[in-house]
């Protein structure tokens, strides 16, 4: 019986060949596989990319058709995106938001020595345009930059982008509105800027991503205050804070 493949599409290892300092709180590592040649299946701008850390002296277990492991694996994975695909080295590079107190997977980007290993799995399609849009309006904190700015790379589209503060700012394409927090709730000045931004006519489509409950709240701001069609909206829960815990991403 056909159907759509199951979760993940590719898996294997990859190596660390760089990493630089974007600003001071995200990272740019790149990898090398000679699987992220020509034929890597890259549909949309923005996909993501499940990275899986074997903890200390142990080797990396990747994952079987269906998300499955060996019984007793306990191995951490979060997931990123695609920020950049380069076919002819063999490269992706992948951004990473330097949360404080860092989980495993920010850990190994800051910490990890050129050379180490780290499994990854996928691609799948996160963001995905819809044909019957004459808009697109991109929303979300740090985590969803890295989709926000591929998306806009590739399409007309404007943005509302939550930071930490002026030093967390990319140099992006398209009509960026960027609001930052500089000390305030986490959230706060996205669902503002949000709730008063002025939607174009016709049929739009909004794509975003942020911590958990602030995109709970983004799509209960646009479909409900602003009435936007229940399709025409996703904002996916991009990380979790619990506390003084975070999970790097989910």
């Amino acid at each position: 019986m056909g159907g759509r493949l199951r979760f993940p599409r590719r898996a294997g290892v990859a190596t660390l060949v760089a990493r630089r300092a974007l600003t001071p709180r995200m990272l740019r590592i790149t990898l090398r596989c000679e699987a992220f040649g020509r034929d890597w299946p890259i549909e949309q701008p923005g996909e993501i990319i499940t990275l899986l850390f074997a903890p200390p002296g142990e080797e990396i277990v990747l994952p079987l058709e269906g998300w499955l492991f060996p019984p007793g694996v306990d191995q951490p994975w979060r997931n990123y995106t695609v920020r950049r695909h380069d076919a002819a080295a063999g490269e992706l590079d992948v951004d990473v938001v330097l949360h404080e107190p860092r989980g495993p997977a920010c850990t190994w980007a800051a910490r990890a020595p050129i050379g180490a290993r780290v499994g990854y799995a996928g691609p799948r399609v996160d963001f995905a345009p819809r044909q019957d849009a004459e808009w697109l309006l991109l929303c979300g904190d740090e985590t969803a930059l890295p989709a926000i700015a591929a998306i806009l790379e590739t399409r007309p589209a404007s943005a509302i982008i939550e930071v930490a503060d002026a030093a967390e700012q990319h140099d992006l394409p398209g009509k960026v509105r960027w609001v930052h927090r500089n000390g305030s709730a986490l959230g706060a000045g996205l669902r503002a800027a949000l709730r008063e931004v002025a939607l174009p006519e016709g049929a739009g489509q909004v794509w975003g991503a942020a911590e958990s409950r602030v995109a709970r709240d983004v799509r209960d701001i646009l479909r409900g205050e602003r009435a936007l069609p229940r399709k025409h909206v996703k904002a996916t829960g991009y990380w979790l804070r619990s506390g003084d815990w975070i999970l790097d991403d989910l």
